[in-house]
């Protein structure tokens, strides 16, 4: 079964700061490329929500690897998969750990 995404807050704000800088600082054939790859996973969120790994400690989480650098994060409801954040793998974990 289908289920509807939706996006948090936070996850729209990263989504269109990783746009931004993928624009910026390499091009916009970069950005649409992640464009399409974070469309393809979420089809394949959509369509097998479960099939992603647990984020360690946080079984209501999973988290799915979009690029090497950007990590998708989302819990899966009844009826809706929500996305909680889209993470630079670069970063500190422990800002992670305050969003989640």
């Amino acid at each position: 079964m289908v289920k509807r995404v939706i996006f948090s807050p936070r996850a729209i704000e990263n989504t269109k700061q990783v746009i931004l800088f993928l624009k910026r600082e390499w091009s916009d054939n970069s950005a649409k490329k992640f464009i399409n790859i974070l469309r393809e996973k979420i089809s394949n969120i959509k369509e097998y929500p479960n099939s992603y790994n647990s984020l360690d400690g946080r079984e209501d989480i999973k988290r799915c690897v979009i690029t090497k650098q950007i990590t998708l994060y989302y819990k899966v409801g009844k009826n809706k998969i929500d996305v909680v954040t889209l993470y630079d793998s670069r970063q500190n974990p422990d800002k992670l750990k305050k969003i989640i």
